[in-house]
């Protein structure tokens, strides 16, 4: 039997906002986040969720805690759920890292399938992570419908992933 998955990106924080390099930083929701994620539990309370897993970053944590609380289940965390590793261009805004790694960021921007983050992960390198991730929870709950509390480069790589389609084609995934 398929397992039916749910893929839930986490609410806003205050680096979200201000366009800041999250990656494995640990950013709590901010008040917009919360409300995000109340709207989207109002939105999920019909269904039937049997298990949840959530990337163990405090901005999933929030997220899925808050979703999950009509269905009084809690979602365990998952080590390959993380966000994806900016390295050294974490906690910088977007304009600062073009200014100080703009070959990098260009690359990042145009075919970020082949580039390469100062000290962080490259997207083949989350998407194996996260699809072994997926593949694992799905096998253990066939039949089910599962929840998983991600980020937005992990979401995009599972999705490709889901609809067999290559890394070059992340920049179309909004």
């Amino acid at each position: 039997m398929d397992t039916r998955i749910i893929l839930i990106r986490h609410g806003e924080t205050a680096w979200n906002r201000e366009k800041l390099f999250r990656g494995m930083h640990d950013v709590p929701l901010n008040d917009q986040g919360r409300r995000q994620a109340q709207a989207a539990a109002i939105a999920l309370a019909g269904l039937t969720i049997h298990a949840a897993y959530t990337s163990p970053l405090l901005r999933a944590v929030e997220t899925a805690a808050i979703i999950l609380q009509p269905h009084g289940i809690a979602a365990l965390p998952h080590e390959g759920l993380k966000d994806i590793n900016y390295g050294e261009w974490t906690g910088h805004a977007e304009g600062e890292v073009a200014e100080r790694w703009p070959k990098e960021f260009a690359d990042w921007c145009s075919r970020p399938e082949q580039a390469r983050i100062p000290g962080g992960e490259a997207l083949s390198e989350v998407s194996a992570r996260a699809c072994r991730a997926m593949a694992e929870l799905a096998a253990g709950h066939s039949g089910q419908t599962i929840a998983l509390f991600a980020h937005r480069v992990v979401n995009k790589l599972l999705i490709l992933s889901a609809l067999g389609l290559g890394m070059e084609r992340f920049p179309l995934i909004i």
